[in-house]
């Protein structure tokens, strides 16, 4: 409901909503200004179509003087040049900041290309170097076996003279310790 003041005519208030509904957006209309004023529909009406003809009038604007658009050139190019030289300079720098990142790339890609050379290069050193110790590892590990053989060899040689001499002498003993006969003459 609009805010009534008892002193203001219904022409009043009707040209004051009229206003309130362009300055909102919405189109001024008999209707329009009848509901936002709460005035009768000849006053709305009326206020509508003044409202809506002195809207038309400022609407056409004529030309520029020549001198107005001469000063109006002026400073539309003065504005072009700055912002042009602004967008250029701009330009310059991310140009030169995207030819920095791309270096920067390049030498990136460079080292990650070399670090993986080398990685590749220690990996086969490292294979290399299992291959040799498996190889010296088998190698050995045969030697010693080769070693332990002929050690339990001997081992079983030794423990075979030493039951023969033991059992020598266990019957030299007992040979010794038994009773001899008496010699017969």
């Amino acid at each position: 409901m609009p805010d009534l003041t008892p002193t203001e005519k219904p022409e009043e208030r009707a040209e004051r909503a009229a206003e309130e509904l362009a300055a909102d957006g919405h189109q001024v209309s008999a209707r329009a200004v009848r509901e936002r004023s709460g005035v009768g529909m000849s006053v709305a009406a009326e206020a509508a179509r003044m409202w809506n003809k002195r809207a038309a009038e400022l609407a056409h604007v004529p030309d520029a003087p020549d001198a107005v658009r001469a000063r109006f050139d002026g400073i539309w190019r003065e504005a072009y040049v700055a912002a042009h030289e602004e967008f250029v300079a701009q330009r310059n720098a991310l140009a030169d900041k995207l030819r920095a990142a791309e270096e920067d790339r390049d030498a990136l890609t460079t080292d990650l290309t070399q670090a993986e050379s080398r990685i590749e290069l220690l990996q086969a050193e490292c294979d290399a170097i299992r291959a040799e110790a498996t190889q010296a590892a088998a190698v050995a590990a045969a030697r010693h076996a080769e070693e332990l053989a002929t050690e339990r060899s001997r081992a079983d040689r030794a423990a075979g003279a030493l039951e023969a001499v033991t059992a020598e002498r266990d019957r030299l003993l007992a040979q010794i310790e038994s009773p001899r006969p008496a010699k017969r003459y």
